[in-house]
Order: structure tokens, then C-alpha cells, then sequence
């Protein structure tokens, strides 16, 4: 199987740019722990014109590389991260949003979601 990749996104009101990417680049710290293949800060689209970036990186934004096997240990280790933060800090893990504790059922959902969707992709 290729790698995949996951689009994780930290959401969290009344906090600035600067806290948002710091709680990034804690969770990233603890994702490349993992087995996954690379951990980068997402994207935000094109950069306008006369940048000089050809990409916006997004705060918050972290893309996972990983093979499909480790999907289930990644979300293990983001429902771990997650319940160690404050209230207002949600994840939204390819367009659902997690906040606080993630149950067993939840996480078991992500997974069968990402994985019928790698299907459907190949």
C-alpha cells in the first residue's frame, strides 16, 4: 500500500496565531514519535500574487504521511494529546471535529472512515 496522508487541523477560539502553532508543534512532536512516514505543516492555498512562496502555510495545519496500517496508532496518540488540553482546543481530523476526550467508538469511526476512503481513492 502507498502512503496516505492525513490532514489534521487544531481549532481554538480566543487564541492567537502564535499559541495555535505552538500546540502544532507539540502535537507534531508527539506524531513523529509514531510510526508515520512525515509530519509537515499544512497549507493554506496558493500564495497571492508577487510572493515569494509558492504555498501560505496555515496555522495549525499539519499534513501526516503514514501507510494505512498505522492509521489506528495515530489516532490513538491524537486522542491522548487531545484530552490533555484545555476545553476550547478541538481537532478536526479530515473535516470531522474531535474536542476534549475521544472515545473508543469515535476513534474506531475515523479509522473505518479513512480507510473506506483509501479504497475508494485506489
Amino acid at each position: 500500500m502507498e502512503p496516505a496522508t492525513i490532514d489534521v487541523r487544531i481549532v481554538c477560539s480566543d487564541t492567537d496565531d502564535e499559541d495555535i502553532h505552538e500546540l502544532a508543534q507539540n502535537l507534531r512532536e508527539a506524531l513523529l514519535d509514531t510510526d508515520v512516514d512525515d509530519v509537515r505543516q499544512g497549507t493554506s492555498g496558493p500564495a497571492p500574487a508577487g510572493a515569494k512562496s509558492g504555498e501560505v502555510l496555515a496555522v495549525g495545519a499539519l499534513l501526516v504521511t503514514l501507510a494505512p496500517p498505522v492509521v489506528e496508532n495515530l489516532m490513538v496518540v491524537i486522542a491522548s494529546w487531545l484530552s490533555r488540553q484545555p476545553n476550547d482546543v478541538e481537532l478536526e481530523i479530515d473535516g470531522q471535529r474531535f474536542r476534549g476526550q475521544v472515545t473508543r467508538p469515535q476513534r474506531d469511526q475515523l479509522v473505518s472512515a479513512y480507510l473506506r476512503r483509501l479504497e475508494r481513492e485506489s
